[in-house]
């Protein structure tokens, strides 16, 4: 293994053992690199890092940052966040804890091996006049089962790629072109990458779960993607017009003894979605969209809102608590929190009745509880009152 040659950073994985996956859109490449050994973290880690912004920003010469992903290092409590930074749009990684402390990964020094991606795009144009096609080479990318499923773009003309990708790398690369119905726009569209994805298995098959912008939600069964094969999705709802997807990830939560598995969806324009699995092996038993969805009709799916506005990356931190790196909305602060599964909120966002020094829990017992939960987890265990 050599040290990586990272040229910028659009999208973080996981992957297994010690392994940290970079995707370097100027470069067309995902390089693998090595982590040191770190010991296992059981369940209970709360982040409260509440200016992230200046945490990070002091260790490259006080230059603004950019947030492009943030990734957990499964059961270690670690958080990986990747920036760029100053004029030149440069990249950095850092190792971010619980304790409020971040330290830089040395890139240069990184034990890696990369892949370069195949008929990755070679045009000069921008979006906009503002945003590079190129650096939507990698929109999302997630570890499963031994392969590195990455989503985006190539140099086709149906240029809406997912690539599957082996590691330990070697030559082989697996490219499908996709194509969906977009209900809000009226049209088949070949194009427009998936911007954030997850999986779920339904009817005893994997499926890729793919939100796009403006916001089909999509299944693509695994066996479907294969290496030069024009696959078209099965869209199942519309959620939402004006939006682009931020992150998508799957987790289980356990109510009264029984586990129900779930896909939690954020968006740069929308609350969070909390959609049941149950709900898409419904509608995967259904015919899917074809024909206009009216314009901001929400449809397909029966589901859940999670307050989450301002939040731009998420992930699972355990079993009981996601991380996101967020702009809270009211000050404009960069953050990096975690917040329970039950209710994806935190406590101290708001000033409400339970705020006051005076409020009684007479009566609330699983309020309190809650509430005092919370408390804890947000490092403010000094509000936490006694059982009346």
């Amino acid at each position: 293994m050599f040290a990586a040659d990272v040229k910028s950073i659009s999208r973080l994985a996981a992957g297994p053992d010690n392994i940290l996956f970079i995707a370097d859109w100027k470069a067309a490449e995902v390089h693998a690199i090595e982590l040191p050994p770190a010991p296992h973290q059981p369940t209970g880690a709360t982040f409260n890092v509440l200016d992230l912004e200046t945490l990070l920003s002091q260790q490259v010469g006080g230059a603004r940052v950019n947030v492009e992903d943030m990734v957990v290092r499964p059961g270690t409590a670690q958080v990986y966040v990747a920036v760029s930074y100053g004029p030149g749009k440069t990249p950095a990684l850092f190792l971010v804890t619980s304790d409020k402390k971040a330290h830089r990964v040395d890139l240069k020094a990184a034990h890696s091996n990369s892949v370069v991606l195949r008929d990755a795009p070679t045009t000069n144009e921008k979006f906009w006049k503002q945003t590079a096609e190129r650096s939507f080479t990698v929109t999302d990318m997630k570890w499963r089962d031994g392969e590195l499923f990455v989503a985006g773009l190539s140099n086709q003309d149906f240029s809406s790629t997912l690539r599957r990708v082996r590691y330990p790398f070697d030559a082989k690369q697996s490219i499908t072109s996709l194509e969906i119905f977009h209900g809000g726009h009226d049209q088949f569209e070949t194009r427009a990458p998936i911007r954030a994805m997850s999986f779920a298995d339904l009817g005893g098959k994997p499926y890729l779960v793919a939100a796009y912008t403006c916001t089909p939600l999509v299944l693509i069964p695994l066996e479907d993607l294969k290496d030069g094969a024009h696959v078209r999705g099965q869209t199942v709802a519309e959620l939402g017009y004006g939006n682009t997807p931020a992150d998508m990830v799957s987790f289980t939560k356990t109510e009264h003894g029984k586990s129900k598995d779930f896909i939690m969806l954020v968006n740069f324009n929308r609350v969070g979605e909390v959609i049941p699995v149950s709900e898409l092996e419904a509608a995967h038993g259904r015919p899917g969209i074809e024909k206009q969805v009216p314009y901001g009709q929400i449809t397909g799916l029966d589901m859940t809102e999670a307050p989450l506005a301002g939040v731009m990356r998420l992930d699972n931190l355990d079993d009981k608590s996601f991380v996101v790196v967020r702009r809270n909305l009211q000050n404009d602060d960069l953050q990096l929190v975690s917040m329970g599964k039950g209710l994806s909120f935190r406590l101290t966002d708001h000033v409400s009745e339970y705020s006051f020094p005076d409020f009684s829990y007479k009566g609330k017992g699983p309020a309190q509880q809650y509430i005092n939960m919370l408390l804890k987890d947000e490092d403010l265990p000094e509000f936490i009152k006694a059982s009346e």
